[in-house]
């Protein structure tokens, strides 16, 4: 995370290139199986923290990555709507079956809310809205979840990056014990850990 903001922070003086790869970022990180391995959330958060330095505004960043995520999750519904049947055979496709069977099985267990829901779950994030396109969802209700999602994705995404950005030292005069940081840090990755292998379900 501090080589992303040490690059981040090398593009300060000319925050165009930021803002544009703040919207593409958002966008390729989620749609339709490019999602899968592109880590668009550590950059949004990582704008966040710029934002926090006044290097971007913060309102701007924030209707970028709204906007990005949301577009996103319109396409690849449009997608699969238009041509599942031409591209369902492809190997770029087929190479995502299994990830396609969770998201299948999470569309049919939350219905419309897994377009909402999804958008929290990394692996998800780039399928459902593609899955949703392929079981022919009511376009307003997948527009509702997109756009409600997206909306709150971008607004939290990027204010945890401002929020530690404002406040890290008040952080770390609150965990002045080293070796406490340490403990909180990797109790937290044990349990983002857990939390992706019971949504992957390995």
């Amino acid at each position: 995370m501090s080589s992303l903001l040490l690059l981040l922070e090398s593009f300060k003086n000319n925050p165009t290139l930021l803002y544009m790869a703040v919207f593409f970022v958002s966008f390729l990180e989620s749609f339709a199986f490019i999602g899968e391995f592109v880590p668009g959330a550590f950059f949004i958060v990582g704008s966040g923290y710029l934002a926090s330095r006044g290097i971007l505004n913060i309102y701007l960043t924030v209707l970028l990555a709204v906007f990005g995520a949301v577009l996103a999750d319109i396409a690849s519904y449009f997608l699969a709507l238009k041509f599942y049947n031409d591209i369902k055979s492809t190997p770029f496709v087929k190479k995502y079956d299994k990830v396609m069977e969770k998201g299948v099985e999470f569309f049919k267990k939350h219905g419309g809310k897994s377009v909402f829901l999804g958008r929290f779950v990394g692996a998800l994030r780039p399928i459902v809205p593609f899955v949703a396109g392929v079981f022919g969802m009511d376009r307003k209700a997948f527009f509702f979840w997109a756009v409600l999602s997206g909306i709150l994705w971008g607004i939290s995404y990027v204010g945890i990056g401002y929020f530690f950005g404002n406040n890290w030292q008040v952080i770390r005069g609150i965990f002045r014990d080293i070796d406490a940081l340490i403990a909180i840090i990797v109790v937290s990755v044990l349990a983002f850990y857990l939390v992706r292998r019971r949504f992957n379900g390995d």
